[in-house]
């Protein structure tokens, strides 16, 4: 139904806007719906706040500098993405309008919903629509230990291709970086909260780049404070870039803040290690060893604790790194991802058992009245050295 300027309108409002509405309006909406629907979204949110009796079309058409057909159309994105509700009592000579609106999703639900998220990707392009989930997902609180309950969004008007988008749950930067991933150790929330832009700018909080900082923090046992200092030394601003080999380096050269555990086997590897050597700081060489089970073989903490442990158990307190490579890689071979199978894994042996091959001497085996360069004995010599041998030491040889 075409509105007209002489239509009336009123608006009811569910909630006032907040923060997280208003942004995830103009970040996460704005780019699907258009400009001329978040204006009038926001231009009938301050109407409602402000409105006393009914007002005419015609004034929303002079506010927004719009033709009636362009409002219409804004209202109606409005009405797709369940922005808007409304409601007409037509009458004679003019209609009566209101209009409901309602809050725009919060930006995680908007980001946690496939199809909201496909059609962003399909606005923006995968790579702002990653820099867009970067900055709203850094204030999202954890959700462990809660059970999803929400409810599926309705499909939406149009021919989406939703087969191709892509999932936000497989690039969100949270905490899981991958559905098992639980390598990783890491205050992500306390580390957000006190990380400003300026010192980690949101361009820079990709899911790459945190997942980095997060396995370095569990490797080096650094608190989220620390890491934070880190972080800002180790980015450029112009252009924007994380130094993640300079991060890597500032880590392995920091003092561990997580030193004590009720559970010894939850340590940060490094600690462990520490706590291992009577609390010696570890060498840079086994750091490097620590660094390739967890930064690139990617095994739990408690894993590489377990491994380190029995390592130096059967090889006297030493950490040869191509031993440990060897272990590591029959690790991954039989699947270790726990404690519990890592403990099972120490009561295989690591190779077969051998007896090591005692080599004997030539002289050994050696005919004891032959050598190579002799001529042979005769019967009658060897006979001869045979009694001699039988004499008792020290007797005359008679009776």
């Amino acid at each position: 139904m075409r509105i007209k300027g002489k239509d009336v309108y009123r608006v009811v409002m569910n909630e006032n806007l907040g923060e997280d509405a208003l942004s995830s309006l103009v970040t996460l909406y704005l780019p699907i719906i258009g400009n001329d629907a978040v204006l009038l979204y926001l231009l009938l949110h301050s109407e409602g706040r402000l409105q006393r009796t009914q007002e005419a079309h015609s004034r929303l058409f002079e506010l927004l500098g719009r033709t009636p057909d362009e409002v219409e159309q804004a209202r109606i994105h409005l009405e797709e993405y369940l922005l808007l509700r409304v409601y007409v009592q037509e009458g004679e000579t003019r209609n009566s309008y209101i209009y409901r609106l309602n809050s725009p999703l919060p930006s995680g639900s908007f980001l946690n919903s496939r199809e909201f998220y496909a059609t962003y990707v399909h606005a923006v392009g995968k790579r702002q629509a990653e820099n867009s989930a970067a900055k709203f997902i850094a204030g999202t609180p954890a959700t462990d230990g809660y059970r999803d309950i929400t409810s599926s969004v309705r499909r939406l008007p149009g021919e989406q291709d939703y087969e191709a988008a892509v999932d936000f749950q497989k690039i969100s930067p949270k905490y899981e970086f991958s559905e098992n991933d639980i390598s990783i150790n890491f205050d992500y929330e306390h580390f957000f909260e006190t990380t400003s832009d300026v010192v980690f700018p949101n361009l820079l909080r990709t899911r790459a780049n945190l997942e980095e900082i997060g396995r370095l923090a569990t490797l080096y046992g650094l608190s989220a404070d620390r890491m934070r200092i880190l972080v800002g030394h180790c980015v450029r601003l112009d252009p924007a870039s994380l130094d993640l080999e300079r991060l890597r380096k500032a880590a392995a050269s920091a003092k561990p803040d997580i030193t004590t555990a009720k559970d010894p086997y939850t340590l940060p590897p490094v600690s462990f290690l520490m706590a291992k050597q009577n609390g010696a700081m570890v060498s840079q060489a086994d750091k490097r060893i620590l660094e390739r089970l967890s930064m690139d073989m990617h095994f739990p903490s408690e894993v590489i604790n377990v491994m380190i442990e029995y390592i130096l158990g059967i090889s006297d307190n030493r950490l040869n790194s191509r031993f440990v490579d060897m272990v590591a890689g029959e690790w991954a071979r039989d699947g270790v991802r726990t404690r519990e199978e890592a403990f099972a894994e120490t009561q295989k042996k690591t190779a077969p058992g051998r007896k090591k091959k005692e080599v004997l001497p030539d002289y050994y085996n050696a005919d004891p009245v032959r050598t190579t360069d002799s001529v042979p004995a005769s019967k009658e010599e060897i006979e001869a050295v045979k009694q001699m041998l039988r004499k008792p030491k020290g007797g005359s040889g008679n009776g």
